[in-house]
């Protein structure tokens, strides 16, 4: 007897979700990492096509999560409750690397602090300023989004460091900020707002100890490069 649509849906689903219990995401194709998060999003539909139309007009998994809502939607078959849902992935990652920063309170190596930065600001659609505040144990305080950088911005965000930098009692700053669809190098004006920041720091007993740019597949360390020599 034949199985009807419905039901061979449902046990490769079944199927999808044995294989991840059993040995995670090892042997998966990317597409069926993919479509096993969309079967929890979408009822009753083989999301195997989705997730390869998906996979095939954006690249990676990464790119899907990093894209927004209303580019999600432009895909046949993802209405708006799927793309939330991918977009709730995408910032639950973000709030895990947050959550074990602070806990684990320093970060050991650059590219721990690279990888921090990118799960956090990485799939922002335009320029986003980020700051570290630390202790002197070099542990991490707190962290925020200092918004998007313009022209007039440029110009305040020193002010915004300092004076959170002095309200957590901060002895060090590190900052980090993305290039959306571009390359991790930095422009006249990322070197400007460098020096400024750094010079402001400095009237208030607090060191610029890193700033951090990153791109899609890559990032640039101003320390790393000697600009704090």
């Amino acid at each position: 007897m034949k199985m009807d649509g419905g039901k061979q849906t449902e046990g490769h689903r079944k199927r999808l979700r044995e294989r991840f219990t059993k040995s995670k995401f090892d042997g998966f194709h990317d597409y069926e990492i993919i479509e096993l998060l969309l079967t929890y999003a979408i009822p009753r539909k083989d999301t195997k096509p989705i997730a390869k139309a998906l996979l095939q007009r954006f690249k990676t998994i990464r790119q899907i999560l990093d894209l927004p809502t209303e580019e999600l939607k432009q895909i046949d078959g993802l209405g708006e409750s799927a793309s939330v849902f991918l977009k709730i992935i995408r910032e639950t990652i973000a709030k895990y690397f947050q959550d074990a920063t602070h806990e684990r309170k320093t970060f050991l190596k650059l590219d721990d602090l690279a990888a921090y930065i990118r799960a956090t600001i990485g799939g922002r659609q335009n320029e986003i300023l980020y700051a570290l505040y630390l202790n002197s144990k070099n542990e991490l305080i707190s962290a925020e989004d200092l918004g998007e950088g313009t022209v007039t911005e440029a110009v305040a965000f020193p002010r915004k460091i300092v004076e959170n930098a002095l309200r957590y009692k901060a002895t060090a700053v590190i900052i980090a900020h993305n290039h959306p669809g571009g390359v991790a190098e930095p422009s006249r004006s990322d070197d400007a707002m460098t020096k400024a920041i750094r010079d402001a720091l400095k009237t208030v007993d607090v060191d610029l100890q890193e700033h951090i740019i990153i791109s899609d597949d890559a990032f640039y360390s101003y320390r790393k490069n000697g600009f704090f020599d």
